[in-house]
């Protein structure tokens, strides 16, 4: 137990509780710096009548929370989420978590009915693993944590460690490195008593549109009035941050949170834009777009030069110190606009996800064409598509039309992998065939993109950007990276209200020929300039180019001290050296630039293993 909480609290900071509960103990552990009303609030452990509440967690929608609570004759006893809590178990019990909005991990523990209940926000922006142990059950924000306690750290889960290699990601986050510890998935509620334990799906985003739904202007009016909504309700207090590209996402979230600013009289935030500068010519180049929106509200931008980030620097270290292989790429660029944000004063940063998942949708509209009889207009995209090749519009045209098992049955008869979902992602060749088979890691997948009916290919998908539990897995991994940087990140536009109204809205707000986002334009009109909302001949704000140079100057290195060793993937079955290597030789000789993301999944799992048996 000391060994776990010793980890709970390097994961979570200085200020700690641990309160033992007759049944166990509740512990929660945070930075000092969190305290603020605005952040965490300064209750650790509560503890009222018959209720013990530990929570990692920011509530929103207040104002509607408290007025259900007082027609039900309760209220809370203190400002802080834990006790909005408390207050809403009090009234609900259980179905508290349909009357929540915001970003949380959090446990209650009823001493009267001695029954334990945990849940996780719909996008898992807050960690939450749980575990059995000696008949009953432990949870906590760190996996390690749970690993340790259980004294089973060495018991790795070489399936969950090859998923992350393979490639096959889109289920990563329902299990854990260590064997016995699993993710609570976003949108699940955990209950536990001495009747046994119970784990259950809570939300879900709506399957089908409204069948008769606003027009677009009707709509966009009232969506402008829900999104100003939602990033008033996450700014902090003093200076907030808005990590603002170029693109149509991050601008929207800073004109409405601009435009609540303004209508609210004596309100003193600031919101201010942190931007990554690329150089003239790169795919990831937006400044005069950034510059414009920035210029609408006299708002001065901090800029941070793009040649100046890190991208795969010091991951030995990073990989060693972590409860898990490190899960997101972009870690030290993301570092960076933290740093920018402390910069301007701000612990608070606003982003722009959820816009690409809520308000575009690929081209899987074909399908839904065809299945509809539209085929003048699932030719005309697929005409526009045909330099993307066959393979592309078959996957994305034809597989969602297949029946239930057809393409199984094709697999059988031809002896060859055929793709059974557009969103089906390729694996590496380095991952043995056999050790996929064996551990499943295509029918994980494959069961993730599979769970949820949807009334259309197109509603599936969009569905889908919000649930599969890679999001949150790479989400919850860059909260705890950020918070030791002083900074907490929220997503105004995956809240479960713009969740909601986006996918009550028709198909036909989120593509149209080769316009994409509709909705989201039009609903901030008035607070971005119109040449940034203005269609565009090509996708601007890419990556790529960034991650390629970084890549070429930095991963050299790291090749080298990888090759210093033996593989512990080839040791574990999980890499087959011999085709590992032939892909570094192909990327070192200067091709194969689509092989870099492949290469450092690979790179952070092997510095992973190899920190854990360096001690």
């Amino acid at each position: 137990m000391r060994r776990a909480w010793t980890r709970v609290r390097e994961f979570g900071g200085e200020d700690a509780e641990l309160v033992p509960t007759g049944e166990g103990v509740l512990g929660v552990a945070r930075r000092a710096w969190q305290r603020s009303p605005d952040l965490a609030g300064s209750t650790g452990v509560l503890r009222e009548a018959g209720l013990l509440v530990a929570a990692d967690a920011t509530l929103y929608d207040l104002a509607r929370l408290r007025g259900d609570l007082a027609a039900r004759g309760d209220e809370p006893r203190g400002s802080d989420p834990a006790h909005w809590i408390a207050a809403a178990w009090r009234v609900w019990g259980e179905a508290l978590v349909d009357h929540l909005v915001g970003d949380f991990a959090f446990v209650v523990f009823d001493t009267e009915r001695r029954r334990l209940v945990a849940a996780r926000d719909p996008v898992g922006s807050r960690p939450l693993f749980h575990t059995r142990i000696e008949g009953g059950v432990a949870l906590a924000s760190s996996s390690r944590a749970l690993a340790l306690l259980r004294g089973s750290e060495s018991d790795l889960d070489l399936a969950d460690l090859g998923a992350q290699v393979a490639g096959t990601l889109l289920s990563m986050g329902t299990h854990t490195a260590y064997a016995g510890v699993e993710a609570l998935r976003p949108g699940f509620l955990f209950a536990h008593d001495e009747a046994g334990t119970a784990v259950r799906r809570y939300w879900s985003p709506p399957d089908a549109p409204d069948p008769a739904p606003l027009g677009l202007e009707e709509a966009a009016e009232e969506f402008g009035i829900l999104l100003r909504q939602v990033v008033r309700e996450r700014m902090g207090s003093g200076t907030t941050s808005v990590w603002m590209s170029g693109g149509w996402d991050s601008t929207a979230v800073f004109g409405a949170g601009r435009a609540a600013l303004a209508e609210t009289l004596g309100d003193d935030r600031d919101l201010r834009p942190v931007s990554i500068r690329y150089p003239d010519g790169d795919p990831g180049w937006e400044t005069p777009w950034i510059e414009a929106t920035a210029g609408r509200w006299g708002a001065p931008v901090e800029w941070i030069d793009s040649e100046r980030i890190p991208l795969v620097e010091g991951l030995p270290a990073r990989a060693g110190r972590s409860d898990e292989p490190p899960a997101h790429l972009y870690e030290l660029w993301n570092v960076e606009l933290a740093r920018g944000s402390r910069r301007v004063g701000a612990r608070v940063a606003l982003d722009g996800c959820g816009g690409d998942n809520l308000f575009q949708v690929s081209d899987v509209v074909m399908a839904d064409d065809l299945r509809a009889m539209r085929v003048g207009a699932a030719l005309r995209r697929a005409r526009a598509r045909r330099p993307l090749g066959w393979r592309y519009l078959v996957r994305h045209a034809l597989v969602p039309l297949l029946p239930a098992g057809a393409a199984k049955a094709i697999e059988g008869l031809s002896g060859r992998n055929v793709p059974r979902h557009h969103m089906e992602l390729a694996r590496v060749p380095w991952v043995p065939e056999r050790f996929v088979r064996e551990h499943g890691l295509r029918e994980r997948d494959l069961a993730v993109l599979e769970e949820l009916p949807a009334a259309s290919a197109a509603q599936a998908e969009n569905m889908l950007y919000v649930t599969v539990p890679a999001l949150a897995w790479g989400g919850s991994y860059m909260r705890g990276v950020l918070l030791r940087e002083g900074v907490v990140a929220r997503s105004p536009l995956l809240d479960p209200r713009v969740i909601d109204f986006a996918l009550r809205r028709p198909v036909s707000d989120r593509v149209a020929e080769s316009e994409t986002k509709m909705l989201l334009r039009r609903a901030v009109a008035e607070w971005v300039p119109p040449e940034v909302l203005a269609a565009r001949d090509r996708r601007t704000g890419v990556t790529s180019g960034f991650s390629a140079r970084r890549m070429r100057a930095e991963l050299p290195a790291l090749l080298d001290r990888l090759e210093a060793e033996p593989l512990r993937l080839a040791d574990l079955g999980i890499v087959e050296p011999r085709r590992f290597g032939e892909a570094v030789a192909v990327w070192r000789s200067g091709g194969g630039d689509h092989l870099r993301s492949d290469l450092f999944a690979a790179l952070r799992v092997e510095f992973w293993l190899r920190g854990r048996d360096h001690g």
